[in-house]
């Protein structure tokens, strides 16, 4: 997984993955990366209560939780080797107390990993308005949609060093909705379907949006390791 390559996770770390859905990931960190513990935070308590069915090992355990709120959790700084968030950072509000936890959590050279919409580079014109429009219809918070200079940026300024970002656009949003497309096909499903129509929407959306220059992006940071005093 790209997150989990660009984390740089090693055998032995300790991992606190944000946002983490009914928890299929976890198993992944500490079964193929080799992790000595996860924590996995979910807030929706239907799909943490399927992570914690699915991860029954003891290295892996799940807390009910705001991936925006880390700080109410009760965990200790510096705790995690790594912190990760695949497919979820977008509905995390506001993204700078998520980020700013996670510096907390991550000891010096400690490396944080997650996944996010982005918006086109250009400042002007009809592209950015119609993007932010598209966010909250889906209710996202728009204001939180960066371009991708800006995603690094804004690690940098919080005390994050070695900011990357890569793009993923056409893996993730074009290989969505070719996903969506075949599935329609295969199974005769039509957009206003029941069960289905909320799907299929997203699917064109997302078609119209990359149309007018909406990104995914991977972006990864390690906190700034301690500087060595100057000799006098």
């Amino acid at each position: 997984m790209p997150s989990g390559e660009t984390a740089c996770l090693h055998a032995g770390d300790r991992v606190l993955s944000v946002a983490c859905g009914a928890g299929d990931e976890l198993a992944l960190w500490q079964q193929h990366f080799g992790a000595a513990s996860v924590l996995g935070v979910e807030h929706d308590g239907a799909q943490a209560a399927a992570a914690r069915r699915l991860n029954s090992r003891a290295a892996v355990q799940v807390k009910q939780g705001d991936g925006a709120a880390l700080f109410t959790l009760g965990l200790p700084p510096h705790s995690f080797a790594r912190v990760l968030c695949v497919d979820a950072a977008y509905h995390l509000q506001p993204r700078q107390d998520f980020l700013q936890a996670a510096h907390t959590l991550l000891p010096p050279g400690g490396r944080l990993a997650y996944t996010d919409l982005s918006l086109p580079a250009q400042r002007g014109g009809w592209r950015r308005p119609l993007l932010r429009w598209a966010a909250w219809l889906c209710g996202l918070p728009a204001g939180e949609l960066l371009s991708p200079d800006q995603q690094a940026q804004r690690l940098q300024a919080l005390g994050f060093e070695d900011a990357q970002v890569q793009t993923l656009d056409e893996a993730v949003l074009g290989g969505f909705v070719r996903h969506v497309r075949l599935q329609a096909q295969g199974h005769g499903l039509q957009v206003l379907q029941r069960d289905w129509r909320r799907v299929a929407i997203t699917a064109r959306l997302i078609s119209a949006c990359r149309a007018a220059g909406l990104g995914y992006v991977l972006v990864a940071g390690s906190r700034e390791r301690a500087k060595a005093a100057a000799t006098l």
